[in-house]
């Protein structure tokens, strides 16, 4: 797996785990980590707003971890697959492995 956020957050779901690993992506932690509490809570109303001022690419990603935490925003596939650098779409990827460990290929963390 690729980098982790700054400080760790450990939670108790594999939901919230997978939503952390997309926010604590290189080019968005910096920015997103004002909005995720110490136990790992996300205000995803305000960090979509500021999210809303990024770029396409880093929008995407917040939603992507949006949906993968409670299933409320959609991100969809194509334009994750689409608008993506490789290294952003992979953190996606790694996320959904940490969701679903046992559909993870073979080689990846479970």
């Amino acid at each position: 797996m690729t980098a982790q956020p700054v400080r760790p957050i450990e939670v108790a779901c594999l939901e919230r785990a997978a939503a952390l690993h997309v926010l604590g992506a290189p080019c968005l932690w910096a920015r997103a980590r004002r909005f995720v509490s110490d136990a790992g809570e996300v205000d995803w109303l305000r960090l979509e707003l500021a999210a809303g001022q990024w770029s396409w690419g880093d929008w995407l990603l917040v939603r992507a971890a949006h949906d993968l935490d409670d299933g409320t925003a959609s991100s969809g596939l194509r334009p994750l697959c689409t608008t993506l650098a490789p290294h952003a779409l992979g953190r996606v990827l790694e996320a959904i492995a940490i969701l679903r460990p046992d559909a993870a290929p073979k080689g990846w963390s479970r």
